[in-house]
C-alpha cells in the first residue's frame, strides 16, 4: 500500500510539472511572499562596566520638625505644604494663653453687660487685652521647604507641641539597600548612576560616600549612602529609585543592543536573529553575560561583525528571507 501511494504522489507530481510547463508563463506575483523588513546592528568589541543593581530611596539628611514656643492660640499659618522659605522667615503666630484669656474674658464680659456703662467697661478691656497680648513669632530655622503641616488656625497648643515640619533638599542623598552577598564589591568613591521609575531622561550620576556598617536583619541588606549633584528640589524626599553601582569593567568583549536580544520565557534561554548574507534571519541562541542602560554583552553564539536584527526580527521563524532597510 506504502508504494501506491508513493508511485501515485509522484505520477500526481510530474503532472503537475507538465501542467506548469504547458502553460508558458512563471508564478504569479501574488505566490511570491513579500520578504521581513529589518533592522540591524553590529555586534562590536567593547568595554562594559561591571555593576551592581539595586534599589533604594531618596532622604534628607536635615529633616526638622518646627514647634511651638509658648501656649497659647495659632492665631496665623503663613504656609503650606510644598512652600519653600527662607531661615527667620514668620512660619505661624501663636497668641499666649494668657492673653487669649483675657481676650475671651472681655468678649465674655460684654455678651453680659446689661446697661451702657457696662458695655463700655467691657469694650475698654477688651480693646486692652487686645492691644497688649502677646503673640509668639515661630520662624523657619533654615532655607527649605514644608513637608508637613500639623496645626490649624484657631487651635489650642502646649508650649513644644510640633507645629509644621521643613526639610533641606539640599542635602538630600540616596540610600541603596545592597544584599549583604554583594557588600564586598562596594566602597566608597565608586560611581553609581541613579533611575527613578517613570521618569524619563538619563540617569542621575553619583558617588558612594558611605557604606553602614550595620545590617538590616530583616532583609539582610546594608544601607549604602550616595550623593547626587542633580537638582535636589526635582526629587522629593521618600521617592524609590533605581541604582547601578560600578564594581569594575569587562574590556575587549562582544556587546550587542539591548533590544536585539530577546527571552524565550518558556524555556529560558536568550537570542537573537543573525542576519546571514543580507537576506537570511537564522534564530541563533546566545548567552548572556553584563548589560548596562543600551548594550548587553555576548558571551558565546556571536562573533565581532556579526550582523543581528534589532527591529522587525522578533516572532519571525528560522531561516526567514529579509530585507534590510537600514543598518
Amino acid at each position: 500500500m506504502t508504494r501506491r501511494i508513493s508511485v501515485l504522489t509522484l505520477i500526481l507530481s510530474l503532472s503537475g510539472i507538465v501542467v506548469g510547463c504547458g502553460s508558458g508563463k512563471d508564478d504569479s506575483p501574488a505566490d511570491v511572499k513579500p520578504r521581513a523588513k529589518v533592522e540591524i546592528a553590529l555586534a562590536r568589541l567593547g568595554n562594559i562596566d561591571n555593576t551592581v543593581s539595586t534599589t533604594g530611596s531618596f532622604q534628607v539628611l536635615r529633616d526638622e520638625k518646627v514647634k511651638s514656643t509658648i501656649s497659647g492660640k495659632i492665631e496665623r499659618v503663613f504656609v503650606r505644604e510644598g512652600d519653600a522659605v527662607k531661615r527667620g522667615e514668620v512660619l505661624v503666630t501663636i497668641m499666649s494663653q494668657e492673653s487669649n484669656a483675657a481676650i475671651e474674658g472681655a468678649r465674655e464680659l460684654m455678651g453680659q453687660a446689661k446697661t451702657a456703662a457696662a458695655k463700655s467697661e467691657a469694650e475698654k478691656a477688651l480693646k486692652l487685652a487686645e492691644g497688649t497680648a502677646a503673640l509668639a513669632k515661630i520662624t523657619a530655622p533654615f532655607d527649605g521647604a514644608v513637608s508637613n503641616r500639623f496645626v490649624t488656625e484657631g487651635e489650642l497648643v502646649n508650649a513644644g507641641s510640633d507645629l509644621l515640619e521643613m526639610i533641606d533638599p539640599q542635602t538630600e542623598y540616596f540610600v541603596a539597600d545592597v544584599p549583604v552577598s554583594l557588600l564586598p564589591s562596594i566602597r566608597a568613591g565608586e560611581t553609581a548612576e541613579l533611575f527613578i521609575p517613570n521618569l524619563s531622561g538619563n540617569g542621575i550620576r553619583g558617588i558612594v560616600e558611605s557604606v553602614n556598617p550595620a545590617t538590616d536583619p530583616n532583609s539582610q541588606s546594608v544601607p549604602v549612602r550616595i550623593g547626587f549633584q542633580a537638582d535636589r528640589t526635582a526629587i522629593p524626599a521618600g521617592t524609590f529609585g533605581n541604582v547601578r553601582i560600578k564594581i569594575g569593567m569587562e574590556t575587549s568583549v562582544i556587546l550587542v543592543p539591548k533590544q536585539a536580544v530577546y527571552h524565550d520565557d518558556e524555556l529560558d534561554r536568550y537570542l537573537v536573529w543573525r542576519i546571514q548574507g543580507d537576506s537570511l534571519a537564522l534564530l541563533t541562541q546566545v548567552q548572556i553575560g553584563l548589560t548596562d542602560s543600551s548594550r548587553i554583552e555576548i558571551k558565546s553564539g556571536l562573533k565581532p561583525g556579526d550582523a543581528i536584527a534589532t527591529v522587525g526580527g522578533y516572532g519571525l521563524p528560522d531561516s526567514t528571507a529579509v530585507t534590510v532597510v537600514k543598518e
